[in-house]
């Protein structure tokens, strides 16, 4: 897979976004998946992933969870505490930088993984990948995404069930054909090397991103 950008900027991006983590969920005190809404709906969480200078080695930890907090709205952020020194890593440390490595190496969004991943789950890892390299946890994304394909929904599935469309129904408002539509769902033709066009008429119809129907 082609990494989200350039390799220069990824030291950086790690520290940052490990330094957000822990600053958002130990200094802070905010639930792991209140930040994590937070994060992933904001534009930092698109900007970041896409490498763009001013959020991976422009903001500190810090600043980057005072610019999710700013963007969704968070009222009480005069409130937020400086960020405490440390002596050595946090689990919400570990978690952050891994997730920003993964990330880059797989170049999908962070939303992505971390349906793939949920922050409890990386967590756990811990333990056991903390003293491995970046890969190794990689190497677990990859395996549990590819279980996922294998045993779970597609997402096409999950979004259509969602918006109380069948398959019919959706073939005949978006005007892809209802032979494709069973095919994307059940895996058996790809829904990323699809037209862009067919891909759009059904993210419209189905009234989601592009993104979101693209397994990870």
């Amino acid at each position: 897979m082609t990494p989200a950008y350039d390799e220069t900027y990824l030291p950086d991006a790690m520290v940052n976004l490990a330094g957000a983590f822990d600053y958002a969920l130990s200094d802070c005190g905010l639930p792991a998946s209140l930040f994590i809404d937070f994060f992933v709906t904001s534009d930092v969480a698109e900007l970041f992933g896409r490498g763009v200078p001013k959020y991976v080695c422009g903001m500190s930890g810090e600043e980057l969870v005072a610019e999710i907090m700013r963007q969704t709205g968070w009222t009480r952020i005069i409130d937020m505490p400086p960020a405490t020194p440390r002596t050595g890593a946090t689990l919400e440390y570990w978690a952050g930088w891994v997730l920003a490595y993964c990330q880059w190496a797989r170049g999908v969004r962070f939303e992505d993984i971390l349906e793939v991943l949920p922050f409890d789950d990386i967590v756990r890892l811990y333990p056991t990948l903390h003293e491995a390299g970046e890969s190794r946890f990689v190497d677990v994304y990859d395996e549990r995404a590819a279980r996922n394909r294998i045993e779970g929904d597609s997402r096409l599935h999950t979004i259509r069930v969602r918006a109380g469309l069948s398959q019919s129904e959706l073939a005949r408002r978006s005007g892809v054909t209802l032979r494709s539509v069973q095919m994307y769902e059940q895996r058996h033709k790809d829904l990323g090397k699809a037209a862009v066009s067919s891909v759009l008429a059904l993210a419209r119809t189905l009234g989601c991103r592009i993104e979101d129907l693209l397994e990870p």
